[in-house]
């Protein structure tokens, strides 16, 4: 079974429903963040949406860690990814051993025990907002901090153009708004950890000796990256 099943929608409420019509697991509990406001509902889910601005990808698996701090494990998945019959089975087994900790299909699909959590902290919502290089920075906190990830062939792609979001592609003025934040997320990283993914120097955040959960807010920062 799947303790907790976390996912998002901005548009494109058809990827969503191929998505959940792929789950044939139990699951626990499951929240579906409305960001978009498109007004997604479908009986069995649960749908929560933001009331004033979308949270972005790593503030939704954030709220979905925070709506149910008891879980032994969460599943957040990507609305436009979906998953062939039997693989959350196997997935289920392997987060139930005691060796797994992050199990990940480039961050697409992710599962994540409570132990990560508690040891690397949550995502860091201010410095990579909406999206992209949230799960570079998480996954940087984990090798630093000696916590097993294991990619693994977890979920089915969107297309051949992967893996650039098809909510994303969908809306021009979505792309236009990624350009930009894309960018201010990589300097942000760089910032942080002192050099671009696999070329990094600090070995805390900002190279200031933080702890690894540690942010910066900053409000100007996440007004910067909003989207339309």
């Amino acid at each position: 079974m799947i303790p907790v099943l976390v996912t998002s929608i901005v548009n494109r409420p058809d990827l969503l429903d191929r998505l959940l019509d792929s789950i044939d697991v139990p699951v626990g509990r499951s929240l579906i963040v409305d960001n978009g406001r498109v007004g997604y509902q479908r009986d069995g889910w649960t749908t929560w949406q933001p009331p004033y601005e979308s949270l972005g990808w790593p503030g939704t698996l954030n709220f979905g860690i925070e709506q149910t701090p008891d879980a032994p494990w969460w599943l957040f998945v990507n609305n436009d990814a979906w998953f062939e019959p039997g693989k959350l089975a196997l997935l289920c087994e392997r987060m139930a051993s005691d060796q797994a900790q992050v199990l990940h299909h480039e961050w697409t699909v992710a599962a994540i025990s409570r132990a990560v959590i508690e040891t690397v902290g949550l995502f860091d919502t201010w410095s990579f907002y909406p999206l992209y290089f949230d799960d570079t920075d998480f996954a940087r906190r984990c090798a630093l901090a000696g916590v097993p990830v294991e990619e693994g062939d977890w979920c089915l792609e969107g297309d051949d153009e992967w893996p650039v979001s098809l909510t994303v592609r969908s809306d021009p003025a979505l792309s236009m708004a990624n350009n930009r934040t894309w960018q201010l997320n990589q300097a942000a990283y760089v910032a942080k950890w002192g050099g671009l993914p696999g070329s990094e120097t600090f070995e805390t955040p900002w190279g200031a000796g933080l702890p690894l959960w540690a942010t910066r807010p900053s409000p100007c920062a996440r007004t910067a990256r909003r989207w339309p």
